[in-house]
């Protein structure tokens, strides 16, 4: 028999009343029938298309890596061009593994193919049991809640960078607050689905800004100098662990996916989302490095020389990291209400914990102003869990578990068993490296003044 938990007999109920166990499914909307196979008819009640939510997954993740990628290449040298490659294709091979989670979680429990607040923690309930459900919980808010501090010091960053001429006055910490305040409002939207065009807004707004950077990049060419790199254990593995958080959108998976009409076209959408992400990440993280070598900043728009293309890039580049920033933090919400048994219907309730979710980003920003600390810091905890360690041993797991009688077993190559415990190894072996590095810098003698000091 299939494990059957807590939060699975919590999961009950009809799938067309609108209560706290079905909480995306809108009280004024009558959905389709689910057969099975992700439901609804592919209206845009019923869910995310294939299409949106490829733009959703690309949207939210191709931000602070592409900006990031060219100091870390500094780090780790040429090697670490492969090592952005390798770690794409891994990171696509986990998300696949947890949808293929999800997929068997509900062909094994027809009340699973509701909408759900918290997937990922009930994959990890029903793979490793109620305790790795709510480390599940506490990773995945850890994770996008530092990615979401990340997002908006960038965003604070560049729009001081635009708008330094006009008002030099203005800090970049109270560029931090003045952006925090401004997004406090967006935070409203209840599900994915709400504002699934913000996918596109962030995608078109990326792949604009990395095309004027790159443009820019190539009019400020130098004479090759073949550079390599790879200054230390210490630096080596703190670019190790930006590159992860690059590729450690996995948090967001389970809910984008269990917001899609027809789930079983999630494997198609993240493909090629992680193809847009890598054609988007390769030519600036190389450019960069190539163009800058040992003096490309930490944000490499920094690096490059004040010209209009520079400007309307910025312009474009900020656009994106306020759009993704509510990809980011809307699953951080949802587990947060999930947690306090806020009703879907309460806007009073739901105002509060999020307002209460900005009130910690605002500190953490303020405290840490050094959004490549806090990235390398979440890339090698959270994001390594949760990206590149839990999707495939909650699956190979899961394809252990008996089965109710009349069900089919799951036939699985000895060659993907082996790939999952060789990406479990990647994850933890380098997690760990990651952590410590990130660890002693944050904490060793260049630790950054807090904007409120």
């Amino acid at each position: 028999m299939s494990k059957t938990t807590s939060s699975e007999a919590q999961a009950g109920g009809s799938a067309s009343s609108a209560t706290e166990t079905t909480p995306l499914i809108a009280t004024n909307v009558v959905e389709e029938p689910d057969n099975g196979g992700g439901g609804g008819g592919g209206t845009a009640s019923a869910g995310l298309s294939a299409k949106q939510t490829a733009f959703l997954i690309a949207g939210e993740m191709a931000g602070s890596g592409v900006l990031a990628l060219p100091r870390a290449l500094v780090k780790t040298g040429w090697v670490g061009v492969p090592i952005i490659i390798g770690m794409c294709a891994i990171a696509a091979f986990s998300g696949k593994r947890l949808g293929d989670c999800w997929s068997i979680i509900e062909g094994r429990d027809p009340e699973m193919r509701s909408r759900k607040r918290n997937p990922y923690a009930i994959i990890a309930d029903q793979a490793l049991g109620r305790t790795w459900s709510v480390i599940v919980s506490m990773a995945v808010t850890v994770t996008l809640f530092g990615a979401a501090v990340v997002y908006l010091l960038l965003a604070a960053q560049i729009i001081e960078q635009v708008l330094h001429s006009l008002i030099p006055a203005v800090t970049f910490c109270s560029w931090y607050l003045i952006v925090a305040g401004a997004m406090t409002p967006l935070m409203l939207f209840g599900t994915p689905r709400d504002f699934s065009f913000i996918g596109v807004v962030a995608l078109g707004a990326t792949v604009l800004a990395c095309a004027l950077y790159f443009i820019q990049m190539m009019s400020e060419v130098r004479p090759f100098v073949f550079r390599l790199g790879i200054h230390g254990f210490e630096d080596f593995f703190l670019a190790f662990g930006t590159i992860m958080f690059a590729f450690g959108g996995a948090s967001t998976f389970p809910t984008i996916q269990n917001d899609m009409a027809d789930k079983s076209k999630f494997s198609k959408s993240l493909q090629w989302s992680f193809i847009a992400i890598l054609l988007l990440y390769l030519p600036i993280a190389i450019g960069g490095y190539a163009v800058f070598g040992e003096s490309v900043a930490p944000n490499v728009a920094a690096s490059l020389k004040d010209t209009p293309l520079k400007l309307v890039g910025n312009i474009l580049m900020a656009l994106h990291l306020l759009a993704a920033f509510m990809i980011l933090i809307n699953p951080v919400c949802q587990e947060m209400e999930e947690l306090y048994n806020v009703p879907r219907e309460s806007t009073g309730w739901r105002f509060a914990v999020r307002l209460s979710i900005m009130a910690g980003l605002l500190f953490i920003g303020e405290s840490i102003p050094r959004f490549d600390k806090i990235l390398a810091l979440v890339g090698g905890t959270s994001v390594a869990l949760l990206t590149f360690i839990l999707p495939s041993y909650c699956y190979l797991n899961l394809i252990k578990q008996s089965r109710a009688e009349g069900q089919k077993p799951i036939e699985t190559p000895g060659w993907m068993k082996m790939v999952c415990w060789e990406v479990i190894a990647v994850g933890v072996v380098g997690g760990v490296a990651t952590t410590i590095s990130a660890i002693s810098t944050i904490f060793g003698s260049t630790l950054t003044k807090p904007c409120y000091l």
